[in-house]
């Protein structure tokens, strides 16, 4: 009975804070920026070719980088929670500190990062020390690919894939600077110049930020660079190549000094071999190196990684298109605590996209690879979308295959133990069914179902060494969104909600991202913004629920100067990131924040 109690009364908690955040900040969801539900946008992501949205089975998201950067979203971690099913913060702490992204249900290690086309996140590499440190000041475009996506992307893409470009230069040659001072002894400064000249296209960028962060011992600072260059070399043919590095320091809560060192720098060719074949070459160099000084002694990894892509496109008829393509991959990692691995993976993946009639698309993908470290995997895809003109309905489905890799210390041993080289990789398969609705010209309802069923969990502190457990979980939920806008585009609203009765470490059973945009006028831009999560425990001890929100502002002053002004958590919540081992995380309280972007 007592149990039941505390059960209600965290119940009414939640609705309490969602109510108090709704009222606080209109009950609405943020802008335009995130055009998922725009039939004639195109999607990079669902099948590694550009499509047109209306053509793709899989549900993405789409956000450019520059809509988030008007509303005064600089942290990628903070702007990928306008995606539907998508919940991403951090379990260790404030800005700086090891990001988490949770994707339909499933951990952070389930999901997979891909950055100028080339696989970050695998067996060696977390996703979590990408999301503590990216910016939106040097990204372009930026993809939310949901559900299992094995087929297309291989291991650690059971949750979906995160994909994210360097910005590419468009336009007449410009340059911006970029300052902001805020709470927490805050500061952050970026300059980036880009353009098109001479039949190519140039971006390149340097930044900087620091903070005290709203507790003691949480200092950060870190520093970006990137750097994009493309050049048509005929009418068929384009090749360009992409730089992006960071230096990031966290100090862990007085518990450790945490360092990222990380560098990506890419190749790539595009072009036709023939009028109905396409191809595609992306050749990748990716080191990151980290290191953590606590009083417990010194934690290290080395790692270093050579990535080849070969992807083809063939026209077979004018409804049917082949895919296919193969991959390499080799990676050399090396920690502290004995691990001194170099490993290759390598494969190929075929697909078939085709019109059966009319409006109805239809994709089908099979994949093999195989991981040195552990043996081989076999994923596949089928998916339909099909479009109903007469009521402006797209309806999507899917159903798929995908798998989670053991990491090397489940393999080759970690500081909780020994190795186990008998792993087998976790397996899933999922579906997924989705309707998006046209209401009126201006305003889209969508809905999607989803299930995840995982197998062969890794049990990674089992002792003496990491083990599979038997059985299987599940992960199922609802995503639900409404977009639009008012008064000829002078209002913009969108509210995203993911309803998930069944997920891993105990996720929050709701999660609200919403806001609202009013473009008073042409010069003058006005939002809120609310992100509410119920109870939750993130597999530790649990967390009541809370609902943050945020008031932004920007007024272009000239042609050339925009002033800008936002105020997080303005109702001074007072919530927690994680508890685990009887350890608070507590998030920022309010904060304020000024800055001003010229260009020239």
């Amino acid at each position: 009975m007592k149990q039941k109690k505390t059960t209600s009364l965290r119940g009414q908690h939640w609705r309490a804070v969602v109510a108090r955040g709704m009222i606080g900040a209109f009950a609405t969801a943020v802008s335009h920026a995130e055009v998922d539900q725009e039939w004639d946008s195109i999607v990079v992501s669902a099948l590694r070719t550009p499509r047109q949205a209306s053509d793709i089975a899989s549900s993405v998201a789409v956000f450019d980088a520059r809509e988030w950067e008007k509303r005064g979203l600089f942290q990628l971690r903070d702007a990928l929670n306008e995606s539907p099913g998508v919940i991403s913060t951090s379990t260790g702490g404030q800005t700086g500190a090891l990001g988490s992204v949770f994707i339909r249900g499933t951990n952070t290690a389930y999901s997979q990062l891909v950055v100028d086309g080339i696989r970050l996140s695998d067996s060696t590499t977390p996703l979590g020390n990408m999301l503590g440190a990216a910016r939106s000041f040097d990204l372009g475009r930026v993809e939310v690919l949901r559900g299992a996506q094995g087929a297309a992307y291989g291991g650690e893409s059971i949750g979906g894939v995160l994909w994210l470009e360097t910005a590419r230069g468009s336009g007449k040659p410009q340059g911006t600077l970029f300052a902001e001072v805020g709470s927490f002894d805050s500061f952050s400064t970026g300059i980036r110049y880009q353009g098109e000249k001479n039949n190519g296209s140039f971006f390149l960028s340097s930044s900087m930020e620091e903070t005290n962060n709203d507790s003691p011992h949480e200092e950060f600072h870190q520093g970006n660079a990137a750097l994009r260059l493309e050049q048509k070399i005929n009418k068929d043919w384009q090749a360009g190549l992409s730089f992006r590095g960071v230096d990031a320091y966290y100090n862990n809560q007085g518990n450790s000094e945490d360092r990222v060192d990380g560098s990506l720098f890419t190749i790539h060719l595009n072009g036709q071999l023939r009028p109905d074949w396409k191809t595609s070459f992306i050749g990748g160099f990716h080191q990151e190196m980290y290191d953590s000084d606590s009083s417990y002694g010194n934690y290290g990894t080395d790692m270093r990684a050579i990535n080849l892509l070969l992807d083809h496109e063939w026209s077979l008829r004018d409804n049917w298109v082949f895919l296919g393509g193969v991959f390499g991959h080799r990676s050399d990692f090396v920690n502290t605590i004995g691990t001194d691995q170099t490993r290759d993976r390598y494969g190929l993946h075929l697909g078939v996209d085709w019109e059966t009639m009319k409006h109805w698309k239809n994709y089908v993908a099979w994949r093999w690879e195989d991981y040195d470290a552990y043996g081989e995997e076999s994923t596949w895809r089928i998916g339909s979308c099909y479009e109903i003109d007469a009521t402006q309905t797209m309806i999507r489905s899917g159903v798929g295959s995908s798998f989670r890799a053991p990491t090397y210390l489940d393999l080759f041993g970690s500081s909780f133990g020994e190795g186990n080289p008998s792993l087998q990789a976790e397996s899933s398969m999922g579906w997924d069914f989705g309707i998006e609705q046209s209401l009126t010209e201006n305003h889209v309802l969508l809905f999607t179902m989803f299930q995840n069923s995982i197998e062969d969990r890794i049990n990674s502190f089992a002792q003496p060494r990491p083990i599979n457990l038997a059985g299987n979980v599940h992960t199922q939920g609802l995503e639900t969104g409404l977009s639009g806008n008012f008064l000829d585009r002078v209002l913009h609203y969108r509210l995203a909600w993911t309803y998930l009765p069944s997920g891993l470490s105990e996720q929050p059973r709701h999660h609200i991202n919403a806001g609202l945009d009013w473009q008073a006028t042409d010069r003058f831009l006005l939002g809120i913004g609310l992100n509410a999560l119920s109870d939750h425990s993130w597999g530790g001890a649990p967390i009541e629920a809370y609902a943050v929100g945020r008031i932004h502002a920007s007024y272009q002053a000239t042609e050339t100067i925009r002033l800008h002004a936002r105020w997080e958590n303005f109702t001074d919540e007072s919530y927690l990131l994680s508890y685990f081992y009887g350890q608070a995380i507590r998030a920022a309280g309010s904060a304020i924040y000024g800055g001003i972007t010229m260009t020239w």
